[in-house]
């Protein structure tokens, strides 16, 4: 019996399970949010002087685990307020559907993530400066709100600026800051790369979810409505490139950092997706596209700026 088919009561929800797996949970697609700047942050520390591979790996684990429990608990309160009910399966001894976690489950699942990456960052923050815990609670407190309440960030338009500034300069900053650095402009001018890059992404995910939002959320693409919000995206997917540019040109930027641009062919197909006129099934694809192009991009331009020490 799918969700969908059936109307579904509050008091039942937590019955629920999940149609697929934990690690589908995790959003595995989205994770480059979390390891591009992260790597990238440590290469600015590692053409500035020495990194240690222990304080990266725990500073990579720590933010995935927090970018992991925020995928979740969106999940979960999606699912609570009335959202991707196609998501969910009411389990039957007859059923030989294989089921995912109970809804039930994932708020402790999330509460693990969270406490396993306080551990990791009060050891980072021992390493290094005891703001590095008290910026990733502050991230911590904004990750749990993105989803939570019925006035959370993505549901009034604050998604991807929030998602902009946890997973561009914060995240970028800290992966800098712990391998015993001073936070400096060039750090700051090279995350503002992962902000515009993660919003994308973000502003891509509420464009093929505008009607399913109309319910619950009020998002910056429902504010700006369905052309005009197509067309922001091409803006930031513009501005991504110029900005890599512009930082080569000016010296911020190593040249071979250039390599990202091989990811301008995912660009356009993401823009094709989600055109003025674009197919349901297209805008269905395209946020696919938009962690794909995450991906790409992220790991070409992390690459450059390792191949810059390294060669």
């Amino acid at each position: 019996m799918f969700v969908s088919e059936t109307k579904v009561l509050p008091d039942q929800k937590e019955m629920f399970q999940y149609r697929y797996s934990w690690v589908q949970l995790f959003r595995p697609l989205t994770l480059s949010g979390t390891i591009s700047p992260v790597i990238a942050g440590t290469a600015l520390a590692a053409a500035t002087g020495s990194v240690r591979l222990d304080i990266f790996l725990v500073m990579l684990l720590a933010s995935l685990f927090v970018q992991s429990s925020v995928n979740i608990l969106n999940d979960y309160f999606d699912f609570k307020n009335g959202q991707d009910t196609e998501k969910w399966i009411m389990p039957s001894k007859d059923d030989s559907e294989k089921t995912g976690p109970k809804h039930q489950l994932l708020p402790y699942m999330a509460l693990t993530c969270i406490l396993i990456a306080i551990g990791m960052g009060a050891w980072l923050a021992y390493q290094s400066s005891p703001w590095i815990a008290v910026v990733g609670a502050i991230g911590i407190v904004a990750g749990y709100y993105y989803s939570a309440g019925s006035h959370s960030l993505s549901s009034i338009g604050l998604g991807e600026i929030t998602a902009a500034l946890f997973l561009g300069p914060v995240t970028t900053c800290l992966a800098y800051v712990v391998q015993g650095h001073s936070l400096n402009l060039s750090v700051l001018w090279v995350s503002i790369t992962f902000a515009v890059l993660i919003s994308a992404m973000i502003l891509s995910n509420n464009i093929r979810d505008m009607k399913k939002d109309e319910t619950f959320r009020c998002t910056l693409a429902q504010r700006l409505g369905r052309v005009r919000a197509s067309y922001l995206l091409i803006l930031m997917l513009t501005i991504i490139y110029l900005w890599v540019l512009g930082s080569i040109l000016s010296g911020v930027l190593p040249v071979i950092t250039a390599i990202s641009f091989l990811a301008i062919p995912v660009a356009g197909k993401l823009v094709l997706s989600y055109r003025p006129g674009a197919k349901r099934v297209e805008e269905i694809e395209g946020m696919k596209i938009a962690a794909i192009h995450h991906w790409v991009f992220g790991l070409l331009f992390s690459f450059g700026m390792w191949a810059s020490i390294w060669f």
